[in-house]
């Protein structure tokens, strides 16, 4: 009885082993990840809301506060105004890029400055 589930077991790790080397192992690459977060202000300190920061492909908006936390797969930051007038004004785009892979940033207080559209 023990003979014959020993016999088993080795057949079954056996065909688990060659299903492996024949086919391999599913590969992921690791894509280290970026973040920053931080706080959009215009010139008087004032806190913007509806700017979009873009990292890579991951894009999100700042809040009431103008506070923004984002990751993603790329070495850098857009921060654009998508909504124009919608939140007090037309603002300049900003980018940062960031040093290496896994970097965490804290940016603090990011000024935008009003762009003027009466030209």
């Amino acid at each position: 009885m023990t003979g014959k589930l020993l016999v088993r077991l080795f057949a079954l790790f056996g065909m688990t082993l060659t299903c492996v080397a024949c086919y391999g192992v599913e590969y992921t690459e690791f894509n280290a990840e970026f973040g920053a977060s931080g706080r959009v202000v215009d010139e008087s300190g004032t806190p913007i809301e509806g700017i979009e920061a873009r990292c890579g492909e991951n894009r999100t908006t700042t809040d009431e506060n103008g506070r923004f936390h984002i990751y993603g797969t790329r070495p850098w930051l857009a921060l654009t105004d998508t909504d124009g007038e919608a939140n007090g004004g037309d603002f300049e785009k900003r980018s940062f890029t960031f040093g290496e892979p896994g970097t965490q940033i804290e940016l603090g207080d990011i000024e935008l400055t009003r762009v003027n559209s009466e030209e």
